[in-house]
């Protein structure tokens, strides 16, 4: 079952605030490399749409202002020896 999220960051369309939506971070295990994901796209950040770690991408996302969730979406294989 696929779930849609692109409108799940906006929440309850009432209850709509002035602050940006938190962008979700992204761990794409396969490739090793870091997103973040805003609306149900990748959030680009002064012109890159991925890093290297968290700590780079944590470190971007505060220069430009955006707010991070702290819960890390992780996806792929983790195992190493399965790349």
């Amino acid at each position: 079952m696929a779930f849609d999220d692109t409108t799940s960051d906006w929440g309850d369309p009432s209850r709509q605030s002035s602050s940006p939506p938190m962008g979700r971070v992204i761990e794409m295990a396969f490739t090793g490399l870091w997103v973040i994901r805003c609306r149900g796209v990748l959030q680009e950040v002064g012109g890159r749409l991925c890093w290297p770690d968290r700590r780079s991408l944590e470190q971007a996302a505060a220069e430009a202002g955006i707010p991070l969730s702290d819960i890390v979406v992780h996806t792929g294989r983790l195992d190493p020896g399965h790349r």
